[in-house]
C-alpha cells in the first residue's frame, strides 16, 4: 500500500484565512503609518509658512523707529510708520499685496501697550486637515 501526504483541503482553508489575517493586519499598520505621515508633512508644511511670515514680521518689529500706524476693526490687518502692511485676506498672509503664507485659517493681530513697551500678540491657525495653531508675542 502505498503512503500518500500531501496537502488536504481542510489545511489549504487554514493557510489562506492565516495569510489573510497575516496581510489585513500588515495593510492596517501600514496604512496607520502612511497617514501620520501625510500628517507629519502638512505640519511641517505650516511650520515653515509660519517661519516665512516670522521673517518678515521680525524684520519689520526690530527696524529703528518703526511703530505700528493701523491695525483695522477685524484685527486682520496691521501697517507699520514705514509703510508695510501684513494683511490676511482668502486663506493667505500678503506682505504689500506679496503672499508670504498660505494655507491661513485665521489671523488675528492685536496690540497691547505696557510701561514702555509695545507687544503684538499674532495668533495664527494655519492647515487644512490639520490645524497648526501659534499664538506669538511680539516685543517692540
Amino acid at each position: 500500500m502505498s503512503k500518500q501526504s500531501g496537502i488536504t483541503m481542510l489545511s489549504l482553508i487554514i493557510y489562506v484565512l492565516a495569510m489573510t489575517v497575516v496581510v489585513s493586519t500588515v495593510a492596517t499598520i501600514t496604512s496607520f503609518f502612511y497617514s501620520n505621515v501625510n500628517d507629519l508633512q502638512e505640519g511641517s508644511s505650516n511650520i515653515s509658512e509660519l517661519a516665512k511670515f516670522n521673517m518678515y514680521f521680525l524684520n519689520d518689529i526690530n527696524r529703528k523707529n518703526n511703530q505700528v500706524s493701523y491695525i483695522n476693526e477685524n484685527n486682520t490687518s496691521i501697517t507699520f510708520l514705514t509703510g508695510n502692511t501684513y494683511t490676511f485676506n482668502s486663506g493667505a498672509i500678503y506682505y504689500n499685496n506679496i503672499c508670504i503664507c498660505e494655507n491661513v485659517k485665521d489671523m488675528q493681530i492685536t496690540v497691547d501697550e505696557k510701561e514702555e513697551k509695545k507687544l503684538i500678540n499674532v495668533d495664527i491657525t494655519l492647515g487644512d486637515k490639520v490645524n497648526f495653531q501659534k499664538k506669538i508675542t511680539y516685543v517692540m
